[in-house]
């Protein structure tokens, strides 16, 4: 999301994790600013009864866990590679300098979070719809478009289990199967080797 030429300009460090990894843990005090350079993010975290709920999953070249970064509170959620990943991280004092020196920047780091909001918004109308189909092709759109940045018809690779697409849409992981199956049936997406492609 930052151009990589504006962020040399402050102390940053280029970090690998490897798949499964914990890039942060819920109730830890933020330190970092984050930005994707290869592989993905997904932010989610358990209840008592160990179901996991996710709240966001990023892709190449965005970010994620700035609201708490920026609001001085712990995070919410768990921040755990979906794939091996390289990350920059920037300490927050020098994100903070960062977006004082670059207008445009806090600028587009605002749309940024109003776009999440609204994310959120759509997510919460498809999940009050009482349409299942509804609520999954909301976040498979997502996904394919604002996550990979992907047009073409069954481009995009779903890397989420029916859980984990169950817990963002908070269906049952058996409403999810079932509505899976019935859209593969009509041709909107395709499953191939288990894998949905949207």
């Amino acid at each position: 999301m930052i151009d990589l030429q504006v962020l040399k300009q402050y102390p940053f460090k280029i970090i690998q994790y490897e798949k499964d990894t914990f890039i942060f843990e819920k109730d830890n005090t933020p330190r970092y600013y984050f930005q994707i350079i290869t592989g993905g993010v997904k932010m989610s975290y358990y209840n008592e009864k160990g179901n996991e709920f996710i709240q966001g999953i990023f892709g190449k070249n965005r970010s994620f866990g700035e609201p708490p970064l920026i609001a001085n509170l712990n995070y919410p959620a768990n921040a755990i590679a979906l794939s091996t990943c390289s990350i920059i991280r920037v300490p927050k004092p020098d994100f903070e300098q960062l977006l004082l020196d670059h207008q445009n920047i806090h600028l587009n780091v605002t749309k940024m979070l109003s776009k999440r909001l609204y994310f959120k918004a759509i997510m919460a109308n498809g999940i009050t719809s009482n349409s299942a189909e509804k609520a999954i092709i909301s976040l498979f759109d997502y996904i394919k478009i604002n996550v990979y940045n992907e047009t073409e018809a069954f481009s995009c690779r779903i890397d989420l289990t029916r859980k984990n697409i169950a817990g963002l849409t908070g269906l049952t992981t058996e409403t999810t199967i079932r509505k899976i199956k019935e859209m593969e049936s009509q041709k909107r997406l395709k499953i191939l080797d288990g894998k949905v492609y949207y």
